[in-house]
This record gives structure tokens, C-alpha cells and sequence, in this order.
């Protein structure tokens, strides 16, 4: 089954989504890393629409949504927060399971902990967890900062862009279908015919230059059943904040795939979607 387009009005724009219809089920809202776009995530989510209605969406300034993101808005990822909470109230009557991957994860975490219980489970696939840097200290948001402003955003045509991506770090190890996918959700047309990225490499910058760090500790005021899916390369849950988490918040599930990276929903498909399946309860589904 193929998924639908649909627009949520949110103030200031909308929000564009792709929708795996299921009536009567469970709805399973999701949400993306930076720079990326639900459609980039299709493969791992299409199979699991037999089982629930799925809404994978476009953040602010990514994809299709239409939302401002003028520079000073991030702000610690509060406004991606702000968003996903009012999305997670209007896409279903009842509580969702909202489940993210990198920016997506955290900004569900931070929209869990002041749900109103709107929220009924909470899947967070590599979800950034970052320790306060010491004064000073470089960190790895001020590499993927500056890397992202340098980022190429304009290309001849879509099959130059896909080209251009099949040779390009971590898109080079991803499935032919996921780079098609992230270019189909994350292109646009220019005037003259030529095509760019949705997400322009300064707001991808900003997002990266703004991470709210020490994050971890608000996990205590989230009441739904919590689950972090990580990998052992790399990984952005770092395990003096999963292990802070865990403190304030005891019954956290935490999961860690063997060999993956902070990728892993888009090069450990399969595996992931098993982990996503296994952590929601009996009754969530």
C-alpha cells in the first residue's frame, strides 16, 4: 500500500505528512533526522502499516511542510517540540505511539514529557543525548554544523542529485531505494527547471549548531512506556546520558543493536523495525 499526502494546518503554514491509512488501529506518528524527510524513511515503515496508521511527517523546514524556519526559531529544538506535540493532538482522537530517528527522537521525547497523555508509547531510535560540553570543548554539533552550511543544495535534475548521492559519505552505504527516497521527499523544483534541497544547508546548520544538551534528565516526567533503540558505532545516545535517563526514569527500555550505526533505520531496516515491533505493548496494538 502506497501512502498518501496530507496537510496539517499548524500556524504559519502546514505541515505535510505521508499517511499509510489502517482504520480502527493504533496510530503510530513519525518523525525524521536533520536534513532528512518522511519519505526517506518509507522503506522501514511501509511494512509495518499492516498492523498500524502510520503518519510519518515533514519537519519544519524539511520535505513538503510549509512552517517558517527563519533563523533564530530552533531554539534547542523547542519549536520541533511545539510542533510535534500539536501534530500528535491533531492526526488522531486518541493517544499515539510517537516514535523519531536523531532530531525526530528527541524532539518526541521533549514533546512526551509535557504531553497531557496524548501520547501512549514512545520509540526513540537513536535519539540525540548529549553531555554538557566543558567550556571551550569543540563537539561533534560544531563539525556537523559547519559541514552542513558547506552542503550542496542545487542540482541539474533529480537523477543528477541521485548520482551525485550514490558516491557521497554516509548515502554511499545506504540502499539504492533510501536514496531515491530521501531525494523524492527532499527535492524541490526551481523556477528554471533545475532542483534543490528542501532543507537549505543553514537551517540544517542551525539545527545542528542548537542541540539541547543534558536533554536526558527530563525523562522523568514522562509517564508512557519508553523505549531507546541504539547502535554501538558512533552512537548519539551516549551512555552517561542513557545511564541518567534510566535514573530518573527506571522502567526505560533500552536496546542496542550489535554493529549499527547512527543510521540504523535506513541500513538496518529489517532489524530495526523488529525492535520497533517487539517494544510496543500488548496494548498499543
Amino acid at each position: 500500500m502506497e501512502p498518501v499526502r496530507r496537510s496539517f494546518e499548524l500556524g504559519g503554514g502546514v505541515m505535510s505528512c505521508l499517511e499509510w491509512a489502517n482504520p480502527g488501529a493504533a496510530t503510530l506518528l513519525f518523525a525524521h533526522a536533520n536534513g532528512f524527510n518522511a519519505q526517506t524513511y518509507r522503506t522501514l515503515l511501509a511494512p509495518l502499516a499492516a498492523r498500524f496508521r502510520i503518519v510519518a511527517c515533514d519537519l519544519r523546514g524539511h520535505g513538503f511542510s510549509t512552517l517558517p524556519a527563519q533563523p533564530g526559531l530552533v531554539g534547542k529544538w523547542t519549536i520541533f517540540r511545539d510542533d510535534l506535540g500539536a501534530l500528535a493532538d491533531m492526526v488522531s482522537d486518541e493517544p499515539v505511539i510517537l516514535a523519531g530517528h536523531s532530531l525526530g527522537a528527541t524532539a518526541g521525547l521533549m514533546a512526551a514529557a509535557e504531553s497531557s497523555g496524548h501520547i501512549r508509547s514512545l520509540l526513540l531510535l537513536e535519539p540525540v543525548l548529549l553531555t554538557p560540553p566543558l567550556d571551550g570543548r569543540r563537539t561533534q554539533s560544531n563539525n556537523l554544523a559547519e559541514m552542513a552550511a558547506r552542503r550542496r543544495s542545487v542540482f541539474p535534475s533529480f537523477e543528477a542529485a541521485l548520482d551525485y548521492y550514490r558516491k557521497r559519505g554516509i548515502f554511499a552505504r545506504w540502499p539504492e531505494e533510501a536514496r531515491a527516497d530521501y531525494l523524492a521527499g527532499g527535492l524541490l523544483q526551481n523556477a528554471n527547471g533545475t532542483m534543490r534541497l528542501a532543507c537549505a544547508p543553514e537551517w540544517e546548520s542551525e539545527i545542528f549548531s542548537h542541540p539541547p544538551f543534558g536533554i536526558a534528565a527530563i525523562a522523568g516526567q514522562i509517564k508512557c512506556p519508553l523505549t531507546i533503540l541504539r547502535g554501538t558505532l558512533g552512537s548519539t545516545a551516549v551512555d552517561e546520558q542513557v545511564g541518567l535517563l534510566r535514573s530518573v526514569k527506571p522502567d526505560t527500555h533500552v536496546v542496542t543493536l550489535e554493529g549499527a550505526n547512527h543510521f540504523l533505520p535506513l541500513e538496518e531496516g529489517e532489524r530495526t523495525r523488529d525492535e520497533m515491533l517487539r517494544a510496543i505493548r500488548p496494548g498499543d496494538k
